[in-house]
């Protein structure tokens, strides 16, 4: 794990530094330790369960059984293979698909109804992108108990935004739009962020990320730059604390 301003491992086998110099990572310190966890592999799933299939896990808690169907090429609506239920995956995750000879990440369902899956074949796809998110009003949950007076008053506030755990706080424009009746805030972001998703939660900061002013579950994201057949730009912004791909994308 990053330990305060130490990063977690090294970006790669050669310089090792991720661009901070001779700071030494997370790693380097338990290997010069001894620790026998040093050169462990990372646990990327729900590491107090044990040893057991993650899919059949969790398909215990699904309100409903996992409906099994196909994953389909965004961009060419091809079939790329199979999978055994679409409430096993959430946006912007790897696709471990059965003899694929390339990544795919997964963009989204074609609908609650439907076992199709999309994914997209490069984790920088302009579908896992979109510069906005919708959180239902009545389901956002205010630190200070009642809506700052330039929201309440119809005005627009400009904060900083996080949509996912470690993720760097990202600047945006924050308003109460009405909605036909239904209230709802939006959350517009300067540049595109990638995999916003339904259920998490997204939360409001000011001050410099200092104070953060509440959070609520994510109702929908905006229309992916797919949907609106735009470019994504050169410069974006990370998806985590130790994602690098963002910047090397934007050197290339």
């Amino acid at each position: 794990f990053p330990l305060g301003d130490l990063v977690k491992k090294k970006d790669d086998g050669n310089d090792g530094r991720n661009g901070l110099g001779d700071t030494k990572s997370v790693r380097d310190i338990a290997i010069e330790a001894g620790l026998p966890t040093a050169t462990k592999r990372e646990s990327m799933g729900i590491c107090f369960i044990g040893k057991r299939n993650f899919q059949s896990f969790i398909s215990q808690y699904l309100p409903s059984v996992p409906q099994p169907g196909n994953f389909v090429d965004v961009d060419t609506g091809e079939i790329a293979g199979e999978h055994l239920g679409a409430s096993h995956f959430t946006i912007g995750q790897g696709a471990k698909i059965s003899g694929a000879s390339r990544k795919w990440f997964i963009v989204g369902r074609a609908s609650e109804d439907d076992g199709t899956v999309f994914v997209c074949g490069n984790t920088h796809h302009p579908a896992l992108y979109s510069n906005e998110l919708y959180i239902d009003a009545n389901e956002f949950n205010w630190i200070g108990a009642s809506v700052p007076a330039l929201i309440g008053s119809g005005g627009k506030l400009l904060a900083l935004c996080r949509t996912r755990h470690l993720q760097p706080l990202i600047p945006c424009c924050v308003e109460i739009e009405k909605n036909d009746g239904n209230p709802r805030i939006a959350v517009r972001f300067d540049r595109p962020v990638r995999a916003i998703t339904p259920g998490q939660t997204a939360a409001i900061y000011v001050g410099g990320g200092l104070i953060c002013l509440g959070g609520g579950q994510i109702a929908c994201a905006g229309p992916s730059f797919h949907q609106l057949g735009r470019e994504l730009p050169r410069l974006l912004h990370p998806s985590g604390e130790n994602d690098l791909s963002a910047a090397r994308r934007a050197s290339e």
